[in-house]
């Protein structure tokens, strides 16, 4: 499977969820392609009993998702959805060449900083950083589906995709791409008391340079369809081809393995039928 190419399913993330959302899709003929901003864990030492147990289901995951095809590319991170015509058609990332000193130096500064002591760990993730933005390298590729299975700390990339998505419900069209050049401004806090996630501080960037009529809609926080794993922004309203294996707004919810797991199956089973549709809409064009 090229990158260059197209996929059925991306799977953004390779912990239990993105691991159970992959295995799910491809467990059903889906191809698939999961892309993970880490790199491969190594066994810890020392973890108290729940944590090995975590670490044994992700593994067993893993290895069950290779098996059925999914193909994982470490040190990949996500930075857009790309949507057209309302429907998500792929994502955009940046990544570091896959041979050399560069990629090989990432690698060794994260897992040291995954391992080294609080006072230490924030001076190598910055050096990781560092030699990430000195030689990353960005593409595209295209696909039906895309699961969300990371941190939502991590989803500021999907703030601009969902404001078009619930700029369009509105009727007002598909806005331009908005350029970025000064700071978020502040968006009120959400019922938890926490503040606004980061896709809903870059979605409300957005809508502020929306003209008045679009500005005070869509300003809610993300909610995910515990039936189907789909993403809804507005009032409900589905974001064709995108799916979550998380909540994003419930910090620490659902954290067991077995809800964690359910979640990641729901999203990519969601995923897999909306792969399934593009297939038959592409052959009834064909």
């Amino acid at each position: 499977m090229s990158l260059n190419g197209r996929v059925d399913v991306v799977v953004i993330g390779f912990g239990v969820a993105g691991a159970a959302a992959a295995l799910a899709a491809a467990a059903a003929d889906a191809r698939v392609l999961v892309l993970d901003q880490g790199v491969p864990a190594e066994r810890r030492l020392l973890a108290s009993r729940a944590a090995r147990s975590r670490d044994a289901l992700r593994t067993g995951l893993r290895a069950a998702a290779l098996a059925a095809g999914v193909e994982v590319r470490a040190q990949f991170r996500v930075h857009e959805l790309v949507v057209d015509a309302g429907q998500v058609s792929g994502v955009g990332y940046a990544t570091l060449p896959p041979r050399g000193i560069a990629a090989a130096g990432h690698r060794w500064l994260q897992r040291a900083g995954d391992r080294a002591p609080a006072g230490i760990a924030p001076v190598l993730t910055r050096a990781a950083d560092a030699v990430w933005q000195s030689v990353l390298v960005v593409g595209e590729v295209g696909c039906s589906s895309v699961v969300l299975a990371l941190d939502p700390r991590h989803w500021e990339f999907v703030g601009p995709a969902m404001w078009t998505a619930a700029r369009t419900g509105l009727g007002g069209g598909v806005p331009a791409a908005p350029a970025w050049p000064r700071p978020l401004r502040a968006v009120p806090a959400t019922e938890t008391g926490a503040g606004p996630t980061p896709e809903l501080a870059v979605r409300t960037w957005c809508a502020a340079r929306e003209t008045p009529a679009f500005t005070a809609a869509g300003q809610t926080e993300l909610r995910v369809d515990e039936t189907t794993g789909a993403v809804l922004v507005g009032d409900d309203q589905p974001v064709p081809g995108l799916y979550s294996a998380v909540q994003p707004h419930r910090a620490g919810a659902d954290s067991e393995p077995g809800a964690v797991l359910a979640a990641g199956k729901r999203a990519g089973l969601g995923a897999l039928a909306m792969a399934r549709h593009a297939r038959v809409a592409l052959r009834s064009v064909g």
